[in-house]
């Protein structure tokens, strides 16, 4: 039962990096953080070129995820960095000047 959540977790992470990717955002990165902290397993950062295309990025995931369950979402107003957390799954989709000044990468690398 448990390799099954995990590989279920897996494509709906290759998932959410395809939308993204589809959609013309950029700088994707993935990061398998489950033995660095309790709240997310992996974590995608990935960058939108304007606040619109932030927030169109993540319409476009959570179109998506909805369908397999409830997710939240911050930052959907101003769209200068928007986070979904889905399951295991926490996903940063930043406006390219917003994601250069936190570097959060940088916490996880």
């Amino acid at each position: 039962m448990m390799t099954n959540v995990s590989s279920d977790t897996e494509s709906i992470k290759s998932m959410i990096v395809s939308i993204i990717d589809q959609n013309k955002g950029h700088d994707i990165v993935t990061f398998d953080v489950q033995n660095r902290t309790i709240i997310a397993k992996y974590m995608i950062i990935a960058s939108g070129d304007s606040s619109r295309h932030v927030k169109a990025l993540a319409e476009h995931v959570i179109k998506i995820l909805e369908r397999h369950d409830k997710i939240d979402v911050e930052g959907m107003d101003e769209g200068n960095w928007v986070i979904l957390n889905f399951q295991d799954i926490m996903v940063h989709i930043f406006r390219s000047e917003v994601r250069e000044y936190y570097k959060i990468e940088e916490l996880w690398n």
